[in-house]
């Protein structure tokens, strides 16, 4: 597989783009404890949204290699659907397409639209319904936030581990040990080898004590051992906005969806 993947010059250019979150977080916020915060959120039909950017640091592109959109919907539990959209700056291998890609999921069930799925779709159907891991399958996926503060067992442990200094935590955490409580983290990355990958967060949570943003950084060779990509580093930053408001993700008309795919 031929690489033609583009490099950002660093995390500087890539958290620019995003928008600030209005009402900024105090020293006082972080007093609060967040997974009681997050956890007094978890209300049937109401979450939150989220727009992250990734990109390798040290390269000429100025763009962000992956951005996404989301919104999540909870449950009394947890998290029980979600709706992501991701796009490319440019083609990651050579044939890879920049088409952009979403994947809903509700319960155990999911749907998977666009990207380099959208070739062996069957003429007329556009999405195609699997099993529930949340963005498993999904190039975008791989490179966007791989860490969720909407879980309360991770932002417990990102809170526990991590240091704080005014309304922000720093720490890391392995890929094993999310792999452990993360659905989301298994969702995406679909990992069950053991591994020493460690990735670096700083969470910064509002006056509530709420997540707003959540920034993380790990080796790309830590997900593939590709030449092209040692000594590159992943960095992806997450804007958590709208905590509270009615959310209802709603799965793809069924006349659009199939269960096969071409031969």
């Amino acid at each position: 597989m031929k690489l033609v993947i583009t490099f950002v010059a660093g995390a500087a250019v890539l958290l620019a783009p995003l928008p600030a979150q209005a009402g900024s977080a105090t020293a006082e916020g972080a007093a609060k404890n967040p997974v009681s915060a997050l956890k007094a959120q978890l209300v049937a039909g109401h979450g939150v949204r989220f727009t992250d950017a990734s990109a390798f640091v040290g390269s000429i592109n100025k763009d962000p290699l992956v951005r996404r959109t989301g919104v999540v919907q909870f449950g009394r539990k947890g998290i029980v659907a979600s709706d992501v959209r991701g796009t490319f700056a440019s083609p990651l291998f050579e044939g890879h397409t920049t088409k952009p890609e979403r994947t809903i999921v509700i319960g155990k069930d999911a749907w998977r639209s666009g990207g380099i799925l959208a070739e062996d779709l069957p003429k007329g159907k556009t999405w195609y319904k699997t099993y529930s891991m949340f963005n498993v399958g999904t190039v975008s996926s791989w490179f966007g936030q791989l860490v969720s503060p909407l879980e309360p067992a991770t932002l417990a442990e990102l809170v526990k581990h991590g240091k704080r200094s005014g309304s922000s935590y720093h720490g890391k955490i392995t890929f094993d040990r999310l792999s452990d409580i993360s659905p989301w983290f298994r969702g995406t990355m679909g990992m069950t080898r053991p591994t020493e990958a460690t990735i670096t967060y700083t969470l910064k949570v509002d006056r509530r004590g709420l997540p707003s943003r959540l920034t993380t950084s790990w080796l790309a060779t830590d997900l593939a051992n590709i030449p092209a990509w040692d000594e590159k580093t992943v960095v992806t930053e997450t804007r958590y906005t709208g905590w509270g408001a009615k959310v209802s993700v709603k799965q793809p008309p069924k006349s659009k969806v199939t269960s096969d795919l071409k031969d």
